[in-house]
Parts: C-alpha cells; structure tokens; sequence
C-alpha cells in the first residue's frame, strides 16, 4: 500500500548511500524543479509533492526533460504543475497494471515483483520460464488486440495502470495510461532504475529501491574492473535497406565507454537512433575495431547469414576487423536484460579486450571464414 509517499521516499534518500540515489533538481528541462527528488541516473522520472501533499510522479522525456504526464494514486485528483496540458493520471495499485513491453515486465520482476500483473501484449515474446510459469499459474491475461490493446478484455481486467509507451494518446478511452520512457534514458542504469518508479506504481518503492542498489553496485563493479584501451566499437542493426544506429548519447555508447572501448559514432540523436546510409556506415566502420550486430535468428549466425540480411555488408564486413552479434532470438536483449545492464557491461568488456566470449552470452564472435587465410 502507498503510504505518506513523497516523506517515505525522502527517507528513503537520507538512509545510507542513497537506496534511491536521489539527489536534488538542478538539471535543464521543462519538467525539473527545486525541491524535486530525482533519481541518481535516471533523467525519465522524479517525484513531486502537490499542493494537496499528495505524492506524484513526473514522467519526462529523458532527453528533453519536456513532462510527458503526471501520475498519482487513486483518490488523488491533481497533480503538480508541470505545463500547459500535461495530462494527469490517477493509477491505483490494488487493482493491478497492464504491460505493453517485455522490458516493463522484467523490470517490475526485479523490483517489486508480479504480484499485480493482470495483463500483457506481449507474453508471446516472453522468454524467462519462471516469469512464463508466474503468468500462467495466476492467469494473467493476453491483452492484445488490432493496432494495440483489445478492448474488450482491458474492461475484463479492469487495471489500475497501464504502462504504455512516450506516444500514447493519454486521453484514448479514458484509461489510466502511464507512459515509461526508460528506452531513451542515457544511461544503462537510467534504464534500470525505472524499476524504482514501476516498484513506486504498484505500491512497493522500497522494494524497488532496494534491487535497484543492488544492481547499481554490482555495475559499478564492473567498470572499475575495465580497463581503458581504446578500442573504437560500432553497433546497430540493418531493417529495409538502411542501417539503424543507436547515438553517440545513448544508454549503448555509455555501455561501450564503461567496458573501456570508444564509441566510433559521433552524432546525437533525442529519440534513440539514427539512420545511416552506406556510404555513412562504410566511412564510420573503415575507422572502427568491432562491430556490433543485433539481430534475430532462431537457428544462430553466420556470415552467410550476415550477408544475406543485405548484400551490401560485404563491404561492411571487408572494412572491419572483429564482429560480434547479439542474437536476440537466444538472448533476451529487450527483456530480462534490461534489468542487468551489468551483464552487458561485462559482455563489452570481453569484446572489447578481444575475448571470444563474455560470461553471460550477451554476445557472440562471429566465425569468419573469408577471413582466414
């Protein structure tokens, strides 16, 4: 249950090292205020105080810091003032939330755990079996439906909260939506500590906290234990001709400079990635060490495989030395991952070292027969 909540978590940031890492507001953006209590790595989210001192939770673009929306429990009615319409949402955690991503659900898991998980678009694309077996054993519902969500059955479930994505019409339907922007935070540990703010929607913030502490150290840990090299590291996947890569501010480029590498892409990009076109991609990679691929094949990767996603990576391939592939089909890159920047973290350090693997998989060298002589 929520109790006294904007005091619970300010005790919360006083106890120890910062079980929350709040720190105070003093960043740039149209949704920071003094007095605010911010997370430590996360740019997405803070908590206000309103006028009624009811506890609220400001939704951000993390790169931006425009407010997306205020969120508070039921019974609370008004929000703080963040601009000119900003919707305002009125969740309630006895009765549940809705997922619309396998990365809400991973970071729920981790935080505050299932207990109110009613319904979800993508159980299909979950992976983990104890989370599968939770989702089966308490009947939580398939929610999907033509363009989005059915409906029909989100009347069915009746949920306190739906976690949506940055986009979402907020006012389609009357729902309780609750937009989580944590694919665009700067930092792999932003990313994580929305497990803080989802823990805080269904009613657990010190639960939250807690896990999220104890990823913080366990990343911090890793990068101490990576050393510098230099090594100039790309990433990025090819849809419809065009290569797709994550910017130079991204939680991607923060990875590979924690692992000890150099990210060869310099442009910046707010909404996450930006688009190459070969002569770009040929240019960018004639200066790079590794190459990242993420890509999705049941049967595993090889060069032929790398090739016949366009033919045009045979320049690509000529051009740099090592590539490594994330297979999302074996490796849950969007879901439980997400959770454990850490794993990651420790995957690119290998890469970046040139072992041929990491300890937890995350990626994969790729054989490269043309190679060798």
């Amino acid at each position: 249950m929520f109790r006294a909540p904007l005091r619970g978590l300010g005790w919360l940031c006083l106890v120890g090292i910062f079980l929350l890492g709040c720190q105070p507001a003093g960043e740039k953006g149209d949704a920071v205020k003094t007095g605010w209590i911010q997370p430590k790595h996360a740019k997405g989210f803070a908590w206000a105080e309103s006028d009624q001192g009811q506890t609220t939770l400001v939704v951000r673009q993390p790169r931006t810091g425009k407010a997306l929306a205020t969120v508070s429990v039921a019974n609370s009615r008004v929000g703080v003032d963040v601009g000119k319409d900003v919707p305002h949402v009125v969740v309630d955690s006895d009765r549940g939330f809705v997922t619309t991503s396998t990365t809400h659900v991973h970071l729920l898991e981790e935080g505050a755990g299932l207990d109110g998980w009613r319904g979800c678009t993508s159980l299909k694309y979950l992976r983990n079996e104890g989370v599968l077996a939770w989702a089966d054993s308490t009947e939580v519902r398939d929610v999907s439906g033509d363009g989005g969500l059915n409906a029909e059955v989100i009347m069915v479930v009746n949920p306190g909260s739906i976690l949506t994505g940055p986009n979402q019409d907020l006012g389609e339907r009357n729902w309780p939506w609750v937009p989580v922007t944590e694919y665009l935070e700067p930092h792999p540990l932003g990313r994580a500590e929305w497990m803080v703010a989802l823990a805080w929607l269904a009613g657990d913030s010190t639960a939250g906290a807690e896990a999220f502490k104890a990823v913080e150290a366990r990343y911090a840990s890793a990068t101490h234990a990576s050393t510098d090299n230099g090594k100039r590291v790309f990433t990025g996947s090819v849809a419809d001709g065009v290569w797709h890569a994550p910017g130079k501010g991204s939680f991607v480029a923060q990875w590979i400079e924690d692992a000890g590498g150099t990210y060869a892409l310099e442009t910046v990009d707010d909404q996450s990635n930006v688009a190459l076109s070969l002569e770009s991609m040929l240019e960018l990679v004639s200066k790079t060490d590794a190459w990242v691929l993420v890509t999705y094949h049941k049967d595993g990767v090889n060069e032929r495989d790398v090739l016949a996603m366009d033919p045009r990576h045979a320049e690509v391939l000529k051009a740099v030395d090592e590539v490594w592939v994330c297979n999302t089909a074996e490796v849950d890159y969007f879901g439980e991952v997400v959770a454990h920047p850490e794993w990651v973290l420790e995957d690119l350090a290998a890469l970046v070292h040139s072992n041929s693997e990491g300890p937890h998989g995350v990626f994969e060298k790729l054989e490269r027969p043309s190679r060798q002589p």
